[in-house]
């Protein structure tokens, strides 16, 4: 080999080294399809985090380190058993059992009884919680039986399941809840845990991590930890507002996944999907503006500073080049008429997330709700 062709080979194999691992920096910085997060390997065990990150002591408060849970854990036993109060479930004929630390919802019709046994608590009760039970289908994998009935922290009691339908549908489960599928089971779990492993197919629910921890989104942490902290994860840097908002929109929902008839200002239903109402709004065409602009992840809700005026003003600060004052002559509270709570199809008043000027609120009003 000639000095000038293996200057030229060696040319060309750098470019294309180059060109991978730029490749490579950029896919680590895309979303991850929702299946694929939580299947990963190399996890670091939960206190690990805690040992060096004082954020980790405050995202343990979080409603997202909360949002799965046993259904025999006493925080869910003592909510099922208010069930016995609830006049739905009176008049239902359906009851929560616990025997041997398991927790069965049983129907009874005539001197006949159908039960499922309920595996899992999904929701932190800071909005809601509801319940499942898991069963082998006649594949080996398994599906999910959802409870017919939620607790509502609005409610201080429980009402439907969001939809599930009024009326109890026919066949065995009618009365107890809907069965959802394999697909369905996994997607609903991926939402919910931070480790999901599958086997063939299969969800092995032993090793679950349940609820969103701090590697469900900065992603599996063992090397970090075994090399003491010198290998860093770098998946948060250099990503855009899109991409960032993107991350949370893995659970909190996608536009993409919604029909387009249905992404109205109109319609109340999607201020349970605040990435949608954001990505349609003015503001988010500001490349700054994505969810922790406003919230830290690592502080729940009631810790974080959100009725005031100094998120707005990062942009709104009355300057021409960037935006003006508010035109109603409003001086501390935004959020109240640009960014109201609103109750949609449940009774879950959430911040409606599509930033606007609205004409279903006056200054310093509501349309009533309250989610304290």
């Amino acid at each position: 080999m000639t000095a000038k062709y293996y200057r030229r080979f060696s040319l060309a194999f750098f470019v294309c080294l180059v060109i991978s691992v730029f490749l490579s920096y950029g896919r680590a910085r895309e979303t991850l399809p929702i299946h694929v997060v939580n299947q990963r390997t190399g996890w670091a065990k939960k206190k690990s985090c805690e040992a060096c990150h004082i954020e980790a002591d405050h995202f343990a408060l979080t409603g997202h380190a909360h949002s799965m849970s046993p259904a025999n854990s006493e925080a869910s036993w003592e909510l099922l058993g208010q069930l016995a109060k609830f006049p739905g479930a009176v008049v239902d004929n359906v009851r929560i059992e616990r025997r041997d630390d398991q927790i069965y919802a049983v129907h009874t019709n005539e001197g006949t009884s159908q039960e499922i046994r309920l595996d899992w608590c999904f929701g932190s009760g800071l909005h809601a919680r509801t319940w499942l039970g898991i069963l082998g289908d006649s594949w080996g994998a398994t599906d999910q039986v959802e409870f017919r009935w939620t607790w509502y922290h609005q409610l201080e009691g429980f009402d439907l399941t969001p939809g599930q339908s009024e009326k109890n549908l026919p066949g065995y489960f009618g009365h107890l809840g809907l069965l959802y599928d394999h697909p369905k089971t996994r997607r609903c779990f991926a939402c919910h845990a931070t480790r999901l492993p599958i086997d063939e197919g299969r969800i092995d629910y032993s090793q679950i991590i349940p609820g969103v921890q701090c590697q469900r989104c900065h992603g599996p942490q063992k090397e970090h930890v075994d090399t003491d902290g010198y290998i860093i994860e770098h998946s948060w840097s250099g990503i855009d507002h899109v991409e960032s908002v993107n991350r949370c929109a893995q659970c909190h929902r996608r536009a993409e996944e919604m029909e387009n008839e249905d992404i109205v200002p109109e319609n109340k239903f999607l201020a349970r999907f605040q990435p949608i109402g954001l990505t349609h709004s003015a503001c988010f065409n500001s490349e700054k503006m994505t969810c922790i602009i406003c919230h830290d992840p690592h502080l729940p809700l009631g810790q974080q500073k959100l009725d005031g005026i100094w998120q707005c003003i990062q942009c709104h600060d009355g300057t021409p080049e960037k935006h003006g004052l508010c035109g109603a002559g409003q001086k501390k509270n935004c959020i109240s008429c640009h960014m109201p709570k609103v109750t949609g199809d449940v009774p879950v008043a959430f911040t409606d997330h599509w930033i606007r000027v609205r004409t279903d609120t006056k200054p310093g009003e509501t349309d009533g709700s309250n989610n304290e």
